[in-house]
């Protein structure tokens, strides 16, 4: 991951990782061509991801998400 212009970016990879271990990088790829994720040279800003990954999280539409709480129990 990398920081410029006052953000972090990343690859859906680092992405993927930075955001807990239910979101895939195919999911960030989804996120790009459906929801609009800004790409710039492959990488994405991790603070737009996760305003994305939220809004998806709290949808009633889709797989049911795991809780982190869940996770670490």
């Amino acid at each position: 991951m990398i920081y410029a212009a006052g953000r972090y970016w990343g690859t859906d990879r680092e992405l993927a990782a930075a955001l807990g271990t239910d979101v895939t990088p195919a999911m960030i790829r989804r996120w790009r061509d459906r929801k609009g994720l800004t790409t710039v040279d492959g990488r994405s800003p991790l603070d737009e991801a996760a305003a994305i990954e939220a809004q998806v999280r709290r949808a009633t539409r889709g797989r049911p998400r795991l809780d982190q709480a869940a996770l670490s129990a």
